[in-house]
């Protein structure tokens, strides 16, 4: 990315080098266009249920950035002839049910034929010069706050071997449409000093760019992360390997607790679909920030670890730990 031709400006706020949910551009003095794009293979078998969660997705990266997602545009590949027209309609209505669950217009697309289905948008939202949420600036002593269950690869695999019971699906599907808008609004009123979102890097792929950015190591308590119901005993025959290289990305990184269950590691380095929000907060408020993310409709937040310095004899390269 770095050999890419680029336009210097100092409007650019967060831009390709900053490893970030969504890049910003700043169009006033108070005020920003934040803009992200997504756009992936159907989670669900359900088409209406697949366009819920892709733009679940698709507009976390906006609350992620501490933005209002605004508008959005389609971004859709289909085999024209193989799929019928009214499974499309049901997943693009899908998808708009959310859009007006958030307040969002859609202005248009763009389509195109191919041998796979491939679906997503385009966001755009605005954030104001102090409301934009980073993923650096954690500081020590911060306990970190994940919103949503983890465990969506495994399910995803499940699913595809038909294997999922009615309630984990009704567990699954639910998490991945439910939206982050709710959450993002509870945490505002606590000023984390970092978020992100939990999507394709998994758990611990996401909270690499934020520790390092800050500079501290940020300290996991495996049995306190929410899962998915029978998440841990599913990795054994639906491990959703080859999904996400994230392991390769977060190994060099990674210092794991001499009794941690491997199948930990495991969960919290594989991709998620429309996960949940990473934030770090004040110890001072984090149990009040929890109660109010709970209290807008977010039941399986819970507080997962914390941020510290780099304690005594940690290599110089490891910023993310994992304790029992």
């Amino acid at each position: 990315m770095d050999r890419l031709p680029s336009t210097e400006t100092p409007d650019v706020v967060v831009g390709i080098r900053e490893m970030d949910d969504a890049g910003v551009y700043r169009v006033s003095d108070g005020l920003s266009l934040v803009q992200t794009v997504d756009f992936f293979y159907p989670p669900l078998n359900d088409p209406a249920g697949c366009g819920r969660v892709v733009a679940a997705n698709c507009l976390s990266d906006v609350w992620a950035m501490g933005a209002r997602p605004i508008t959005a545009m389609n971004i859709l590949a289909y085999p024209a002839g193989r799929i019928p027209p009214e499974a499309i309609e049901a997943m693009l209505a899908g998808a708009c049910e959310k859009l007006r669950e958030a307040g969002v217009a859609l202005l248009g697309g763009h389509t195109l034929e191919q041998e796979e289905l491939v679906y997503g948008l385009s966001v755009t939202g605005l954030a104001s010069a102090d409301g934009l949420f980073r993923n650096e600036g954690a500081r020590p002593g911060d306990l970190l706050i994940l919103t949503k269950p983890i465990g969506t690869g495994v399910y995803c695999n499940a699913l595809q071997k038909d294997t999922l019971t009615p309630a984990q699906y009704e567990a699954f599907a639910g998490s991945m449409e439910r939206l982050n808008m709710y959450a993002a609004d509870a945490l505002r009123g606590s000023h984390p000093h970092c978020v992100t979102d939990v999507t394709g890097f998994g758990l611990l792929g996401h909270a690499l760019p934020m520790a390092r950015g800050s500079g501290l190591v940020f300290r996991f308590e495996a049995s306190k992360v929410p899962l998915l119901p029978d998440a841990l005993e599913m990795l054994r025959e639906f491990s959703s390997k080859g999904v996400c290289k994230c392991r390769d990305l977060v190994d060099p990184h990674l210092e794991i607790g001499k009794h941690v269950d491997e199948r930990y590691v495991t969960a919290f380095s594989e991709s998620q679909t429309s996960g949940g929000l990473l934030a770090a907060v004040d110890p001072g408020i984090a149990q009040d920030a929890l109660r109010a993310v709970r209290h807008a409709g977010d039941q399986s937040a819970e507080i997962v670890g914390s941020v510290v310095e780099r304690p005594p004899g940690l290599s110089d390269e490891v910023y993310l730990e994992i304790e029992p």
